[in-house]
């Protein structure tokens, strides 16, 4: 305890004087015993008190707490300097006690109000103070609004924040994605071929895109050559490739020359569209997989040393996860990772006989932000390979214009393009007995007669359209009031 006559007090210190009339209520302290008064003084601010009757001592409890300075003999001048309680007793000059004071030094609840709505950019959100402690009460507009009110009052409430702080009503957020990847492959082809024979067909000739080759003709008979066999025969194939034209050159005493053109020009697109929604609460994390599981073995060894395999599986198909965080303004905070993935056998491996398939995959993982209804193409991927490739004979098939009669060009072009598309919608649960539309609302399974006969799989409910468009009926209609008879009938 610290017994206080005078006490000095640097410069830059406020006085804020109040009379004790506005703070209590009352004239003065009178009498010993219930003279208790409980005040709240912000932390390095101080008050000034008065009192109706001459004192001529003051005694304070923690001195780190809070300093006393009697300023004359009825005002006591109280200054905060530690968050926390304490206590001023006063005495008269006969040492009799003339009051206490409950002293309650706290932090400037009104520049944290104004630090938190500067901050969070709300008003719900209420400050004050309990035993040292910043108490946090109102409502918050989300969880993020809460989240940056309650670390401004942790960094500057040493003893600790009371969250009593409630958040407005929970936003779901529907999410939807669009992948669409597009492959196109355009290629074209054009070959010549030289075949020629003597009249014995013991010797003869094949100039083509696979340079000059000397043997035996595969045709038994001199002169020209049929379409098929020959066709088949010089394209190494068991049938004939498509777009080919045969024509006998010459064909004279026996021998013959034939020529073979060869032209192919190939156009393919392939679209592959997946359409996953999902929804979540904001602040949650969804997960969402239309696919399945494919077995991966793997081989483990055990302390003996004996290796058995163990099975793990591998997911694949339409993946979307994604969190969603409502911030202020309906602005849509979205941390997606959207994937698409199939199997590849094309690229298999196969381990002591059994095929393990390589997957093809397409995804993204990133973080953005938008508004309800609005989207973003967070991916996009265009992959182009252009091939042109050309055989020739020697010399010759450098000759311009002649040369292309002893070549063969092959040109093909492939591009794939890939594109995420996301749409965010800020979404409320339907009404109390709203029903949900489902995709077989308006269909029937087909009864013997319609699948056997009329080869249908599926009918409409037309019975229940014709009731819910009330048939033929024109105007208001609804329930039928029963009519009750009258006297004497």
């Amino acid at each position: 305890m610290l017994l206080i006559a005078a006490t000095a007090f640097g410069a830059g210190v406020l006085a804020d004087t109040r009379s004790v009339q506005a703070q209590s209520g009352r004239v003065g302290w009178q009498s010993e015993g219930d003279t208790v008064r409980h005040v709240v003084i912000t932390l390095n601010k101080s008050r000034t008190f008065r009192l109706d009757k001459s004192f001529s001592t003051a005694v304070v409890g923690s001195p780190d707490i809070a300093d006393v300075l009697p300023m004359t003999d009825r005002s006591l001048y109280v200054q905060g300097k530690k968050v926390g309680t304490t206590n001023v007793s006063v005495y008269d000059q006969a040492m009799m006690l003339v009051g206490v004071l409950d002293v309650e030094v706290a932090l400037d609840e009104r520049s944290l109000q104004e630090k938190i709505e500067t901050t969070t950019g709300t008003r719900g959100i209420r400050v004050s103070s309990s035993n040292g402690q910043v108490v946090l009460s109102g409502q918050a507009t989300d969880a993020v609004s809460a989240d940056r009110a309650l670390a401004v009052a942790k960094a500057l409430s040493p003893n600790g924040v009371i969250n009593a702080m409630n958040i407005a009503p929970s936003q779901q957020v529907l999410l939807e994605v669009r992948f669409i990847e597009a492959s196109r492959d355009a290629g074209r082809q054009l070959g010549i071929n030289w075949f020629g024979g003597n009249a014995g067909g013991t010797r003869g000739a094949n100039i083509g895109a696979g340079g000059l080759t000397n043997g035996t003709p595969t045709n038994a008979t001199p002169g020209a050559l049929t379409l098929v066999q020959t066709a088949g025969t010089l394209a190494g194939a068991s049938a004939a490739p498509f777009g080919v034209a045969l024509a006998n050159i010459i064909n004279r005493n026996g021998a013959s020359i034939d020529v073979l053109v060869t032209a192919l020009e190939t156009k393919g697109l392939v679209r592959r569209l997946a359409e996953p929604n999902l929804m979540a609460l904001s602040g949650d994390t969804a997960q969402f997989l239309a696919g399945g599981e494919f077995p991966v073995p793997i081989a483990a060894t055990s302390a003996n040393g004996i290796v058995t395999p163990t099975i793990e599986f591998k997911p694949f198909g339409v993946r979307l996860s994604f969190t969603p965080t409502v911030l202020a303004k309906g602005i849509i905070n979205l941390r997606i990772a959207p994937e698409v993935s199939e199997l590849d056998f094309a690229n298999a491996v196969t381990i002591s006989g059994t095929t393990i398939p390589s997957l093809v995959t397409r995804n993204a993982l990133t973080t953005v932000e938008l508004r309800d209804g609005q989207s973003f193409a967070i991916a996009g991927l265009l992959q182009a390979n252009d091939l042109r490739a050309r055989s020739q004979i020697p010399w010759i098939g450098s000759v311009p214009v002649l040369g292309a009669l002893f070549s063969s060009n092959n040109y093909l072009k492939h591009e794939t393009e890939l594109v995420i598309i996301v749409t965010p919608h800020l979404v409320q649960p339907a009404a109390p007995g709203q029903r949900l539309a489902t995709p077989l609302d308006e269909r029937l399974p087909s009864n013997d007669v319609d699948f056997f006969l009329m080869g249908r799989t599926e009918e409409r409910k037309s019975h229940s359209n014709y009731v819910n468009n009330a048939g033929d009926v024109v105007g208001p209609y609804g329930h039928i009031i029963r009519v009750e008879p009258g006297p004497g009938r």
